[in-house]
């Protein structure tokens, strides 16, 4: 029986749906492995022409070389090396082989592409503080690629100053995260707007896991400018949760623990300082197994996730807003599996969402 090279790439991505992951050839039912070594040269060449992640890291010549080929007839265009190595994972695949990727570009008989020649200025700028922000760190030499960024030397030339100037150029500094520099008015102004974006007054723990995703600055700033979380809400006009909840009762730090767990179907420490108790108040109940236990809410119900339900969890975000979302709006309402799940399966966001938008595509397909 004869298969069309479409009936075989509509199988992959129904295997990649059913697994979470890249298809291996162990997972081929409906077809054989021969079909489409006969269809594409090899399973490899069938994965690229799917546009799935590639789990084998040897490739000969010809594979790399026909997948730039196989991308410029589809796009019209060369690939960025960023684009490669998204997908392949190694530079050295063709560093080794032919030194520069605009050589390897002319090994594979396609143009030549000035890069990033189109983007502006603030472009630029953007794009750096966004990987800043990923990695915490302002990327290494090897990383510009990477993560989709122009060459360290192309933001020299066009910024006329080392990376680490051109960062404090714009009010940037890094003191173990990305953080701006920043008055004492700032903060408050600051610290005002999240109290009226999230409803309450936010926890030390809140306030961290907002600046490590957004350019806030962290509980360690407020306490360096105001001497402590404490004074820093006091200057801003808020009373501190521990004073605003100091009274509660065990039944009523039980009563919110329990809508806690009727509205996210989940308990732990992080939502419950979020909802404004405290880690002391919660130690009185000896901790949150005991707090699970007196509601009668199992207290080993830890779920492993597969890759399969993070993109589900990210589907189900795009939907709510209309658009990919970023790591900060996931958070906030909540979706499950958590950002850290995710990031701990595709390594970083821009992966994930990369992911989410190849399984748009295929939903768009069927």
């Amino acid at each position: 029986m004869r298969y069309s090279d479409e009936e075989l790439i509509e199988y992959l991505h129904e295997l990649y749906t059913e697994l979470g992951r890249t298809p291996g050839k162990r997972d081929l039912k409906k077809y054989s492995y021969d079909a489409y070594k006969n269809h594409f040269g090899s399973f490899n060449n069938a994965l690229i022409k799917a546009g799935l992640p590639i789990s084998r890291r040897f490739y000969s010549d010809a594979d790399i070389l026909g997948w730039i080929q196989n991308f410029y007839k589809i796009n019209g265009r060369s690939p960025y090396e960023s684009e490669f190595i998204k997908l392949f994972g190694d530079l050295t695949l063709f560093t080794r082989r032919w030194g520069t990727w605009s050589n390897t570009l002319k090994a594979a008989k396609v143009p030549v592409r000035t890069s990033f020649k189109s983007l502006s200025d603030d472009e630029m700028l953007d794009r750096l503080i966004e990987v800043c922000k990923t990695l915490g760190r302002t990327p290494k030499r090897h990383e510009f690629a990477k993560y989709g960024l122009p060459s360290m030397d192309t933001y020299k030339k066009r910024f006329n100053m080392p990376i680490i100037d051109l960062l404090k150029e714009y009010g940037y500094v890094f003191v173990y995260s990305l953080r701006r520099k920043v008055s004492e008015q700032q903060l408050i102004d600051e610290l005002k707007e999240i109290v009226s974006l999230l409803g309450h007054v936010p926890s030390t723990l809140e306030m961290d896991r907002l600046a490590k995703n957004s350019l806030y600055s962290t509980s360690y700033i407020y306490k360096k400018f105001f001497g402590s979380w404490n004074n820093a809400l006091k200057k801003a006009g808020f009373k501190p949760n521990s004073e605003v909840h100091k009274g509660l009762s065990d039944e009523e730090i039980l009563d919110i623990a329990k809508k806690i767990y009727e509205a996210y179907g989940t308990l732990n420490a992080k939502l419950m300082v979020e909802h404004g108790v405290t880690i002391s108040q919660i130690e009185r109940h000896g901790g949150m197994i005991r707090l699970k236990k007196a509601l009668n809410i199992p207290y080993n119900d830890r779920i492993k996730y597969t890759k399969y339900d993070c993109i589900n969890g990210l589907y189900k975000a795009y939907q709510y807003f209309g658009r990919f979302p970023s790591i900060n709006e996931y958070n906030s309402r909540h979706f499950k599996p958590s950002y850290k799940t995710i990031i701990k399966h595709f390594k970083t966001w821009s992966r994930a969402l990369e992911e989410l938008k190849k399984f748009i595509n295929f939903l768009s397909q069927t």
